[in-house]
C-alpha cells in the first residue's frame, strides 16, 4: 500500500494532487483565519458602539427624571420597554446609590446584582450571551450612584456564527472546485506525457511509425506536434543512413582487401628492414672488430719487427763466432763481446716479445668479449685498460690523448662484451667527429659509484672537441643518423650504444654537449645486471 502511495505521488498527477491539496489547505486556513479576525473585530466594534449608544440613552433618561426626584416614572418606563427574554438589546436596568442600595431595578426580587464587565473583556462577555455595563450617575442631593444594565448579544453572536459557517462553506466550495480543476489539469498533462513516453518507447524499440495524436493548440499539443516532426526527421535520417550503409558496405569490403594487401606488403617490407638492420649491425660489429684487428696488427708490427731484426743480428753474430771458433782464432775479447751482444739481444728479444704478448693477450680478451654476450664478473678498470691498449693504435698519427680514471675496486657482474662495444663506439665516434678541424685534444673515461644508489656505477666518456649542434642532440641515438654519411659513417654506432645500454645492460645513457667545449656521454649501469 505504501509503495502504491509513493508511486502515485511520484507521478505528475500525484504531484499536482499534492500541490492542490496543500494549496487548498493553506487557502482554507488563510480564509478562516482572516474571516474570523475580521468578524471578531466587527463584533467587538459593534458591541462597543451598542454599549456606547445604550449608555448614553439610559444616562440621559435616568438623569432627567432623577434630577426631578421622579424615579417611579423611570421604573414604570423601564418595566414597559424591557423584555427579560429578549435575545438582543437590554435585559435589565439597575440604579443604585453610593451604598449599592438599588433605587430602580428590573431584576427579580432578592436577585443578586451581577458583577460589571470591564471594557477590555467585552468580547469574551459577549460570547457568553450578555454584557454587564456599569456607569456612574448623579442622583438627587448631588449623590453619586451608578447605573448598571445588561445588554444581550445572543442574536449577534448567532449571526456571527452563522456568517462564519456560510463563509466556511463558500470557501470549501471554491477550494474543492479549484482542487478538482488542478487535479484535472494535472491528469490531462500526465495523459499527454504518457502518450509521449509510450511513443518514445516504441521509437526506441524500433517502431518509427509511432505518432502522438494532436487534438488542440495548447503547449502540450504543440510539443506533441514537434515530437512527431522530430520522429519524421529521425526516420528520414535513418533511411538516409541505411542507404549510405548499404553503399558503404561494398566500399568497406573493397577497402579492406586493399588494406590487407597493403598490410601484407608492409609486413614484408618491415621484415626486410629488420633483416637489413640486423645485417648492418652485424657488419658494424665486424667492422669494429676488423678495425681492432688492423690496429693490433699494426701495433704488433713494431715489437715483432724489432724481435726479427734482433734475431737476424744474433744469427750473424753466431755465424761470426763459429767462423772464429773453427779458425781457432777466438780471443778473450771476442768471447766477451759475443757474450755482451748475446745478452743485449736476449734483453731486446724479451722486451719486444713481452710487448707483443701483452698486445695479443689484450686483443684476445677484448676480441672474445666483443664477439660474445656472455655474462661474467670482471674488474671495470682492468677491462677498460685492456680495451685502451687495443684502441691506442688509432691515436698514433694524431695528437689525441686518452685518459682513464676508474677506481680499482669497482667489480661488475654484467656483460663485458657489450660494454666494450659501447665504449669502443663512443671512442670511434669521438675520434671521427669530435676533433674535426683541430690538431688534437683529450678523451677521458671516468667511473664512480652512483652517489644516490651504490648499486649503480656512473661512467662518463667525454672529449674537449668541437661539440654537437643543438638541433642534432635529440637525433644522435636514432638509427642511420650521421653527419658523415658517405664519408665512413653508418649512423648505427650511437644507436647500437643506446640499444645495448637500455636493453642488455639495463641502464641509461644520456649526452650533454657545448659547442667548442666538448661532449660528454653519461652511462648509469647496475653493478649486478638483471637476467
Amino acid at each position: 500500500m505504501r509503495s502504491l502511495f509513493l508511486r502515485f505521488f511520484s507521478t505528475i498527477t500525484g504531484q499536482f494532487t499534492a500541490i492542490a491539496f496543500l494549496a487548498s489547505g493553506l487557502l482554507v486556513a488563510n480564509v478562516l483565519y482572516t474571516g474570523n479576525r475580521t468578524l471578531d473585530a466587527a463584533l467587538l466594534e459593534n458591541i462597543k458602539l451598542s454599549v456606547g449608544q445604550t449608555s448614553q440613552l439610559l444616562n440621559l433618561t435616568v438623569s432627567t427624571y432623577a434630577s426631578n426626584n421622579d424615579l417611579q416614572t423611570v421604573q414604570t418606563f423601564l418595566d414597559e420597554i424591557l423584555d427579560k427574554e429578549a435575545k438582543n438589546g437590554l435585559t435589565y436596568v439597575l440604579v443604585a446609590n453610593s451604598q449599592d442600595k438599588p433605587l430602580i431595578s428590573t431584576l427579580a426580587l432578592n436577585a443578586a446584582t451581577p458583577a460589571p464587565d470591564i471594557a477590555s473583556n467585552y468580547e469574551k462577555a459577549a460570547r457568553s450571551g450578555i454584557i454587564h455595563v456599569r456607569n456612574r450617575l448623579l442622583l438627587p442631593g448631588n449623590e453619586i450612584g451608578f447605573l448598571q444594565y445588561g445588554l444581550s448579544t445572543k442574536n449577534i453572536i448567532a449571526a456571527t456564527t452563522n456568517e462564519r459557517m456560510n463563509s466556511l462553506m463558500r470557501t470549501l466550495v471554491v477550494v474543492l472546485l479549484t482542487f478538482f480543476a488542478i487535479v484535472f489539469l494535472g491528469r490531462q498533462i500526465t495523459k499527454s506525457l504518457q502518450q509521449m513516453n509510450l511513443a518514445s518507447r516504441e521509437i526506441v524499440a524500433g517502431n518509427f511509425h509511432m505518432r502522438i495524436a494532436v487534438s488542440g493548440n495548447n503547449e502540450l499539443d504543440l510539443m506533441s506536434a514537434h515530437f512527431n516532426r522530430m520522429v519524421d526527421a529521425v526516420q528520414a535520417k535513418i533511411n538516409e543512413i541505411t542507404e549510405l550503409n548499404q553503399s558503404l558496405e561494398s566500399r568497406v569490403q573493397s577497402r579492406t582487401l586493399e588494406l590487407e594487401n597493403s598490410k601484407q606488403q608492409l609486413e614484408n617490407n618491415l621484415m626486410q628492414l629488420k633483416e637489413a638492420q640486423r645485417q648492418l649491425i652485424s657488419k658494424e660489429k665486424l667492422a669494429s672488430l676488423g678495425s681492432l684487428v688492423a690496429g693490433i696488427a699494426h701495433e704488433l708490427n713494431t715489437p715483432i719487427g724489432n724481435a726479427y731484426t734482433v734475431s737476424t743480428t744474433v744469427s750473424e753474430k753466431v755465424e761470426e763466432f763459429e767462423h772464429a771458433h773453427n779458425d781457432a782464432s777466438i780471443k778473450k775479447s771476442t768471447l766477451n763481446r759475443f757474450a755482451a751482444d748475446m745478452a743485449e739481444a736476449a734483453d731486446l728479444l724479451s722486451k719486444n716479445l713481452k710487448r707483443a704478448s701483452e698486445l695479443i693477450n689484450s686483443f684476445k680478451t677484448v676480441a672474445v668479449d666483443q664477439a660474445s654476450e656472455n655474462r661474467r664478473r670482471f674488474n671495470l678498470l682492468k677491462t677498460m685498460e685492456e680495451l685502451a691498449i687495443t684502441l691506442q693504435p688509432q691515436l698514433k698519427k694524431t695528437k689525441i690523448s686518452y685518459r682513464i680514471d676508474i677506481p680499482s675496486e669497482i667489480v661488475m657482474d654484467s656483460y663485458p662484451g657489450p660494454l666494450i662495444q659501447v665504449i669502443s663506439n663512443l671512442f670511434n665516434n669521438a675520434v671521427l667527429h669530435g676533433f674535426e678541424g683541430r690538431d688534437g685534444g683529450e678523451l677521458t673515461l671516468t667511473a664512480k659509484l652512483d652517489e644516490h644508489d651504490s648499486r649503480f656505477v656512473q661512467m662518463q666518456f667525454g672529449d674537449n672537441g668541437v661539440g654537437i649542434q643543438t638541433h642534432n642532440l635529440d637525433r644522435i641515438f636514432d638509427p642511420f643518423f650521421t653527419t658523415k654519411f658517405g664519408q665512413g659513417g653508418s649512423g648505427l654506432g650511437l644507436n647500437i650504444c643506446y640499444n645495448i645500454v637500455s636493453g642488455l645492460l639495463r641502464g641509461q645513457i644520456s649526452v650533454q654537449s657545448d659547442i667548442e667545449v666538448g661532449t660528454r656521454f653519461t652511462l648509469l649501469l647496475p653493478l649486478l645486471a638483471e637476467d
